[in-house]
């Protein structure tokens, strides 16, 4: 992939993970008792506002450093799916849905493209590239 497709990749992935991690940390502000309340209304079961929130948390987190980028772009998918089919059914596109469906774009590309600029795991395939030539 050429420099500039992976600059614009790191900023997407800056962007998409500080996201993740502001709604994440938003969902244990204050106890998450909540959202597992807002959950259990809409008739998913409440333990799985612990695992959203950890996802996004822990996640955006990871999604910042470049560490395992394409598993949590593929969580981000599926918590993303799961709001526009739950929380999100029904509601108009502008001042609704567009901010959900614009995540859920951003993390289809970085499942497909991976983001290896200033990322963590670039630096760990270089060390596994590397020893492997020494030992050829």
């Amino acid at each position: 992939m050429n420099r500039s497709v992976e600059i614009g990749l790191f900023f997407s992935r800056i962007m998409i993970g500080l996201i993740f991690v502001l709604h994440g940390w938003s969902k244990f502000e204050g106890g998450i008792s909540g959202t597992v309340g807002f959950f259990e209304s809409i008739g998913i079961p409440g333990f799985l506002a612990s695992v959203v929130a950890i996802v996004e948390l822990a996640g955006g987190a990871a999604m910042i450093l470049g560490l395992g980028t394409r598993v949590f772009a593929a969580l981000f998918i599926a918590v993303m799916a799961g709001a526009l089919l739950t929380a999100k059914a029904g509601a108009p596109f502008l001042n609704g849905t567009e901010l959900d469906y614009m995540l859920l774009a951003g993390s289809l590309t970085l499942l497909f493209t991976g983001s290896r600029f200033l990322a963590v795991d670039h630096l760990f395939s270089r060390q596994g590239n590397a020893r492997q030539n020494v030992s050829a």
